[in-house]
């Protein structure tokens, strides 16, 4: 009977007493296990709901390789893609990294030519736009220099300095050359690789021979048929022996002779 009463007494209090510990428990966003965080579909980590502990946890994840769970929320990864519609114009996705589309000609596809950005681009089909583009006793004309008569010229193609990559404007130089060859009815030529005083004659006779191979690989990329020899003549034949800018920029060429 003294147990009855008692049990009777005391059930009250142990309801207020599991009422009073759940009302002192950890509310949102405060936790101390998933089951505080679960009406809102998030996760109990270091004592607050957060939205992902594991990258599992975040949506697409298990299709999309950049997504990751950082310091509890979910987020694409820096510097990551997962197609190239995350890569910017030129660029394509490799390994979820954004990478230069080509690295030579060999590497684009539909007759584009790997341009010095590192991007697949269609040739440029003008030679030169104004007569100072042609050199002397040659004027342009609809794209091209020709001579007095009016015969195409085979132009020099420049470059910057210590460098053997192709400009937008000697693609253009190099296609409108390709024109001339048909226009002519050249078979075969040879590409000359010259280079300003500065340098050691080794360092330059290389640099003219990766001049020289880097306008044949656009050459043949633009024009069939054309037997095309290379040779590098380094600093040995300059056009210009003034110590000025603008004379070493004159140097730095790749000549075509028609054989």
């Amino acid at each position: 009977m003294l147990a009855h009463t008692l049990r009777s007494h005391l059930a009250p209090l142990l309801v207020a007493a599991t009422l009073f510990l759940g009302a002192c428990g950890p509310t949102y966003p405060n936790c101390d296990g998933d089951e505080t965080c679960k009406p809102k579909g998030e996760y109990c980590m270091e004592k607050k709901c957060v939205q992902c502990r594991l990258t599992s946890h975040c949506a697409n994840a298990a299709t999309d390789a950049c997504v990751a769970c950082e310091s509890g929320q979910c987020a694409r990864k820096k510097d990551c893609c997962a197609n190239a519609l995350d890569c910017s114009s030129g660029k394509k996705c490799s390994g979820n990294r954004c990478v230069s589309e080509c690295a030579s000609d060999a590497d684009c596809t539909g007759g584009k030519v790997c341009n010095e950005q590192g991007a697949c681009a269609s040739p440029d089909a003008a030679g030169c736009a104004k007569d100072s583009d042609c050199g002397d006793k040659l004027t342009c004309k609809a794209g091209k220099c020709v001579n007095a008569s009016g015969e195409c010229e085979l132009v020099a193609v420049n470059f910057d300095f210590n460098r053997a990559n192709l400009s937008k404007a000697a693609q253009g130089s190099i296609s409108a050359n390709a024109r001339c060859f048909k226009e002519r009815k050249i078979k075969s030529v040879t590409i000359e690789g010259h280079c300003d005083e500065r340098g050691t004659d080794a360092y330059n006779l290389e640099l003219g021979n990766r001049r020289a191979r880097a306008v044949k690989r656009y050459l043949q990329s633009v024009s069939r048929g054309i037997k095309v020899r290379t040779v590098s003549y380094g600093k040995a034949q300059p056009v210009c022996t003034d110590s000025t800018e603008t004379c070493w920029s004159e140097n730095r060429r790749a000549q075509f002779k028609a054989r």
